[in-house]
């Protein structure tokens, strides 16, 4: 009989097995800070981050999340947890796909894309890559003024990751989604309502705002939400008139 029920009770157990928790969608650009609320404190994301759907995150401005089922989500200056949105769910475009072919837009029957690898599970940069490169005032006191303070000078604990980071231009090329330029030249464009989204043929993404025009350098992908208006000003001359919603490829 206490055989049986030890049975029973493992039985039960291992029905109550939740499956492991894994990224729905990622950062796939932001105008604003994106910040990841905290129990203690609130970190700011880095573009490029996987997200969780227990992540509750505040966009101070507009932000584009790309979900790994194939949707997009734009937050404008809103407090979201990423499990409650239906784009984390479903396995579908939310946005219909265009493409550009002799000189119309036209749209697309492309499958979707596989949008994970693309994202990365370096969600922060590290305090330490904050800090100054040098000595500050406390460790001169602590060298100076304490014991063996010259010997031990620079070798107390330090933080996990790069102390100083360089220079973003410095930085070697990623293979994931990053803040970035997009690049000097190529075709411009004018957004004249809401915000467009751009992604160049490196992976840095850009959020491009109303009132503005840009150069699109290396740009091969545009995301304009329900309600954005641009002017697509073409290298050779030609001009095409852009509606969202519409995720449009360039080349």
């Amino acid at each position: 009989m206490d055989h049986l029920r030890l049975v029973l009770v493992f039985i039960a157990v291992s029905g109550c097995t939740k499956d492991p928790v894994a990224p729905v969608c990622g950062l796939h650009s932001a105008a604003e800070p994106v910040t990841l609320e905290g129990s203690k404190t609130d970190t700011a994301l880095s573009v490029g981050a996987r997200l969780m759907p227990n992540d509750r995150i505040d966009a101070e401005g507009y932000a584009l999340l790309e979900c790994f089922g194939g949707a997009l989500k734009v937050l404008e200056d809103e407090k979201v947890e990423i499990g409650e949105l239906k784009e984390s769910k479903i396995q579908a475009t939310t946005i219909p796909r265009f493409v550009i072919k002799d000189g119309k837009v036209v749209e697309s029957t492309a499958m979707p894309m596989t949008m994970l690898p693309k994202y990365s599970d370096n969600r922060f940069t590290p305090k330490s890559a904050l800090k100054a490169a040098g000595p500050s005032d406390a460790d001169y006191f602590r060298a100076f003024f304490t014991p063996n303070g010259i010997e031990n000078l620079g070798s107390g604990p330090r933080d996990e990751g790069p102390r100083v980071l360089p220079a973003p231009i410095d930085r070697p090329k990623v293979s994931r989604i990053h803040a970035g330029a997009l690049g000097e030249g190529g075709a411009t464009l004018e957004v004249e309502d809401e915000v467009v989204f751009a992604e160049t043929d490196d992976l840095a993404t850009a959020a491009l705002l109303e009132d503005h025009t840009y150069a699109l350098g290396r740009t091969v992908r545009l995301i304009l939400p329900d309600g954005a208006e641009a002017t697509l000003k073409r290298e050779d001359g030609t001009e095409l008139e852009l509606d969202g919603p519409m995720d449009l490829k360039l080349r």
